[in-house]
């Protein structure tokens, strides 16, 4: 698909790229910062120098102080990550972001994710992006849900104010004292240290600590915050996404064009197959892991021993929800531990009730041939075909779902040979042409003076 021809015009000099993203492993492990980090091994094993700036929460450091506990990465302090609506740019963030390209000299800057940085963020140096999510039109975490969990049927200003108080956890004026102090004492006492003697307490206890919260915000900031991401996000030279479904609504809300580019992962293991089915994700309710633990109970009741589920993922963003799941919960999984489980389970299941972009486990799967069982919703078709990568069944149907387990564990299941997704290769090669053909443009215009 991609000519050795960009791989030998990027060799010519060492090009840098600066990655900036809202957390990056090993402190921050979703999937937009791990598809930030296969990109950048990608973008290494073809020549580049890469160097990623990641927001981090790290209490006891100081407020945006820059932590490099690894050689490329650099880190930004922001124990302090919600902000009242309207009120998202962050000027001490911006400061230390072009404080860190001063010292980096990027040929080219990929923004991942602007969460927990600032809208405000310009660049000089030629700018692309990925989206990941519906970040920039959707303040309730890019979740595009109502806080009773149906479906946003569209961005509106004063729901968007009330989704954002209902997600956001803004904090109060003790908690930013408590930032101000932890970073105090953080020469006495690790930072860790102090982050963990927090969550140790319990969480009404901490409610209390934490006081009254900072006000969410009205129906103005809320317009005041899409029309600035928005900004952001078109001052970039190009816009990316991995599905043409969460590019048809980037456009559709707002954002100039963008660009599709399928995430690619590293081939899993050999297929073995016969293990138990796995669920793979955090532990809250738009990810229908509820859903899923009914449509297993069921076919249990049906077909008295399937393959038993296990629940991967963290629990903490929710605990009250995790405990009603009344199903035992694995804990989260390294990322290395992944690919082996997959390659032996029976099938990978989601419930999500969210419109998913394009979520890497589903390709991570087919790269360990697993099977997958997931909702027809967001980007989630694009990536799973129906009877040849496994099954897709409506979302928020636990009679369909449960219908699909049946199919999956008997053996109609075992038939299934799910397709060799892309290569972390094939997508850096194709990150890198549009790094090459902004890079080209940015100096056609500098030579003839038309870039202001």
């Amino acid at each position: 698909m991609y000519t050795a021809r960009l791989t030998e015009a990027a060799r010519k000099r060492l090009y840098t790229v600066l990655q900036i993203v809202h957390g990056f492993p090993p402190r921050e492990v979703a999937g937009t910062e791990l598809a930030t980090a296969r990109l950048a091994t990608g973008l290494r094993a073809r020549g580049w120098r890469c160097h990623v700036l990641a927001s981090t929460r790290a209490p006891g450091c100081e407020q945006y102080s820059l932590l490099r506990d690894e050689p490329d990465v650099t880190r930004l302090v922001n124990n302090i990550p919600f902000r009242t609506l309207g009120q998202e740019r962050d000027l001490a963030i911006e400061d230390a972001v072009q404080g860190v390209i001063a010292r980096i000299v990027p040929d080219v800057i990929h923004v991942q994710h602007l969460a927990f940085l600032s809208p405000g963020l310009r660049f000089a140096a030629p700018a692309v992006g990925t989206l990941h999510d519906h970040w920039p039109w959707c303040a309730a975490g890019g979740t595009m849900l109502l806080p009773d969990g149906l479906p946003c049927p569209a961005p509106e200003p004063a729901r968007c104010a009330a989704c954002y108080a209902s997600w956001a956890r803004l904090p109060s004026r003790v908690e930013q004292a408590a930032a101000g102090a932890a970073g105090r004492v953080a020469g006495l006492v690790p930072p860790e240290q102090l982050h963990a003697a927090w969550r140790r307490l319990p969480l009404g206890l901490r409610s209390r600590l934490r006081g009254r919260r900072a006000p969410a915000g009205d129906a103005d900031g809320a317009v005041q915050r899409r029309r600035a991401l928005t900004e952001a996000w078109n001052a970039l030279d190009a816009r990316m996404a991995p599905s043409a479904f969460l590019a048809q609504q980037a456009e559709l809300h707002g954002l100039a064009a963008v660009q599709v580019l399928p995430s690619g992962v590293e081939p899993g293991p050999p297929r073995r197959g016969g293990g138990p089915l796995v669920y793979l994700g955090s532990i809250l309710p738009h990810k229908g892991v509820h859903l899923v633990v009914e449509a297993h109970r069921r076919v249990s009741d049906e077909r008295g021993s399937p393959p038993p589920l296990q629940l991967h993922g963290h629990a903490d963003g929710d605990p009250a929800y995790a405990r009603g799941l009344v199903h035992p919960l694995q804990g989260p999984l390294a990322p290395e531990a992944v690919p082996p489980l997959l390659a032996g389970a029976t099938a990978l299941v989601m419930g999500s009730t969210w419109p998913e972009n394009a979520p890497l486990v589903c390709l991570e799967a087919r790269a360990s041939g697993c099977p997958v069982v997931a909702p027809r919703i967001g980007g989630i078709p694009e990536l799973v075909e129906h009877g040849v990568d496994g099954y897709l069944y409506p979302p928020g149907d636990v009679a369909a779902l449960t219908r699909a387990l049946l199919r999956i564990t008997g053996a109609e299941g075992r038939g299934l040979q799910p397709r060799r997704p892309p290569s972390v290769g094939e997508h850096a090669a194709a990150v890198e042409a549009v790094y090459l053909s902004v890079m080209a443009r940015h100096a056609r215009e500098d030579a003839d003076g038309s870039r202001t």
